[in-house]
């Protein structure tokens, strides 16, 4: 399995919004005369006297040059960022005091979040930063299901998810682990994870609805379903198999529901028809029954699987 996302890890830096003054207009004088003099240049509000002194160092000590340290009032949720010098070391000057939230950036290592309360005075921030494993994990952790080794691999991708959780696809890597071992609940919670960051992710969509099956969760698996754009899809085997998946169950209403999108959708496929008559006789409508079984054998080839099977249907239609 891979999953749906880039094999080299990229840590993107959250955006900080910054406070961008419009520069003043220069008054000048013209044939007009006097032009209306500019307004002044108002200081950020996140713009105070206090300052916070720092060093950026790894697990070994060993000083972080070039790290980005952004800083955000949190107040105002707006800031500025430092760069670290050859020593580690940054200086964030002109700070107001309160509440602000750091951010520390590096290449090859995971991106580092504390809160920080600023007073008129400071004393100096140590911040270690862990180098950033998540690409040999993942790599790992695909090996590690390939080789049926389930709960090992959901044990590094969970790493990363912890170290990284912008990478909202390892939360589909995490769902097939517990799939695999039928823990449909679990497997259920990181598929909802992996769908708040693609909500239209047609197979996430068909996944989830399986496994809300699989737990008797008929009205969440149809709400599942009822989110797939079937105008997205090019062809109609998935949303029939779900169908089939409930017809399994005995969900003779709901089966017959996705395979009226189906047929709606690809009103020359015949299979939809076929199992919508079976959900017809499943329901004991067999006027229904008996129209989606001719129209079926109407499109069919002589040759299809379910030929014969449909005549003896129709058969036992009065």
């Amino acid at each position: 399995m891979t999953p749906g996302y880039r094999a080299t890890l990229v840590i993107c830096a959250t955006a900080v919004a910054l406070s961008v003054m419009a520069r003043p207009a220069q008054a000048q004088r013209g044939r007009g005369g006097d032009q209306p003099a500019a307004q002044p240049q108002l200081p950020p509000k996140w713009k105070g006297a206090a300052t916070v002194k720092g060093k950026v160092t790894d697990e070994s000590g060993k000083a972080i040059a070039g790290a980005r340290v952004t800083f955000v009032f949190a107040e105002i949720n707006s800031g500025f960022f430092a760069v670290t010098k050859k020593n580690g070391e940054f200086e964030a000057e002109d700070l107001k005091t309160g509440e602000w939230r750091v951010q520390i950036d590096a290449p090859n290592f995971v991106v580092a979040r504390q809160t920080l309360t600023v007073a008129a005075k400071n004393p100096p921030l140590a911040v270690v930063v862990k180098r950033d494993n998540s690409p040999e994990l993942l790599t790992r952790a695909d090996a590690l299901f390939k080789e049926g080794k389930t709960a090992e691999a959901r044990t590094e991708y969970l790493t990363v998810l912890g170290a990284h959780p912008e990478l909202t696809a390892i939360n589909r890597a995490v769902a097939f682990t517990y799939g695999r071992e039928k823990n449909h609940p679990e497997a259920l919670k990181y598929l909802d994870a992996a769908l708040a960051a693609n909500p239209n992710d047609a197979t996430l969509l068909q996944l989830a609805a399986a496994s809300a099956m699989e737990v008797s969760d008929y009205p969440r698996a149809m709400a599942y379903l009822g989110r797939i754009d079937e105008a997205a899809q090019a062809d109609p085997d998935a949303m029939v198999n779900a169908a089939m998946n409930l017809l399994n169950r005995r969900r003779s209403a709901e089966a017959a529901t996705v395979l009226t999108r189906v047929i709606a959708r690809f009103p020359a496929g015949a299979d939809a028809f076929f199992y919508r008559g079976y959900a017809s006789m499943q329901a004991n409508r067999a006027p229904d029954a008996k129209a989606d079984l001719e129209q079926y054998l109407k499109l069919a080839p002589p040759g299809a699987p379910l030929v014969a099977q449909a005549r003896e249907m129709l058969s036992r239609i009065p």
